[in-house]
C-alpha cells in the first residue's frame, strides 16, 4: 500500500496510508489532513487515488495543488497536477510529504507472463522509445528510460509511465482546464482521465505533434 510520511526538518512527525480516494491537505481542521502551519494555505493542496482501468492491483497516485499562496513543489519543481512515483517529496510550506509505494515495481525485474493455461514463460520488459512524426523535429526519437516520463505543456501534458507489466499513459489534465483543443489524442481518440496501456506503434498527438511509440527489439 502507498503511503506518506510527513516530515519536518528531518524528523517523521506522522504517517497517512493511502486508502481512500482523495486527502484534502490544508491548514483548516476541516482538511483531511490538517498542518498548523502559517505557511499551509486553508486548502493548500489534494491527495487523489485512482484505480487503474485496466490493472486492478494497480493505483495511480496524484498531487494537485489547490491554489496555495506558497505552491506545491514535488522534488524541488511547482507543480499544478503531478503523479507521483515511489521516493518522491512533496513540499508544503515548511513541511515534507515522502511518498512511499510498497507496491512500486522493481523495473528491471523479470516477469512472469501466461503463455495459455499450462505453460508460462519468462521474458523482460522490452525498452521503448517514441518517435516525433511531425514537426521541425520529426524522425526524432526519445528513448523511455524512466519510471515516469512526462511530455507536452499546460493542457496537453502526458505521463508515460514504465511498469513490470508494460507501458501505460494518462493525460494529466491541469485545473479549469475545459478546452477541447488541449485533450491530448491516442490513436486519434481524445484521452480520458484514466491511465491506458500502450501498444507497439501506437500514435500519440500533444497540441498537433505527431508522436509514435513504439518497443525496441
Amino acid at each position: 500500500m502507498a503511503k506518506l510520511l510527513l516530515c519536518l526538518e528531518g524528523v517523521v512527525l506522522r504517517e497517512f496510508p493511502l486508502d481512500r480516494e482523495s486527502l484534502t491537505i490544508g491548514r483548516k481542521a476541516q482538511s483531511d489532513i490538517q498542518i498548523d502551519d502559517i505557511t499551509i494555505s486553508s486548502k493548500h493542496a489534494v491527495i487523489k487515488v485512482e484505480k487503474n482501468a485496466y490493472m486492478d492491483n494497480i493505483k495511480d497516485v496524484y498531487v494537485e495543488d489547490l491554489g496555495s499562496t506558497n505552491g506545491t513543489l514535488v522534488n524541488g519543481q511547482r507543480i499544478k497536477t503531478h503523479m507521483l512515483r515511489h521516493g518522491d517529496v512533496i513540499l508544503l510550506g515548511r513541511h515534507e510529504f515522502k511518498f512511499l509505494d510498497e507496491d512500486a515495481p522493481d523495473f528491471d525485474k523479470t516477469m512472469v507472463v501466461n503463455v495459455d493455461s499450462e505453460k508460462v514463460k519468462t521474458r523482460t520488459l522490452l525498452p521503448a522509445a517514441v518517435k516525433v512524426l511531425t514537426g521541425p523535429k520529426a524522425g526524432h526519437t526519445l528513448d523511455i528510460v524512466k519510471s515516469y516520463t512526462t511530455m507536452g505543456n499546460g493542457g496537453s501534458t502526458v505521463i508515460i509511465s514504465k511498469r513490470a507489466n508494460g507501458y501505460f499513459i494518462a493525460h494529466v489534465r491541469p485545473k479549469g482546464a475545459t478546452i477541447v483543443d488541449q485533450v491530448p489524442m491516442l490513436n486519434d481518440r481524445p484521452m480520458s482521465g484514466q491511465t491506458s496501456p500502450l501498444n507497439d506503434h501506437d500514435v500519440i498527438e500533444i497540441a498537433g505533434l505527431k508522436l509514435e511509440f513504439f518497443l525496441k527489439a
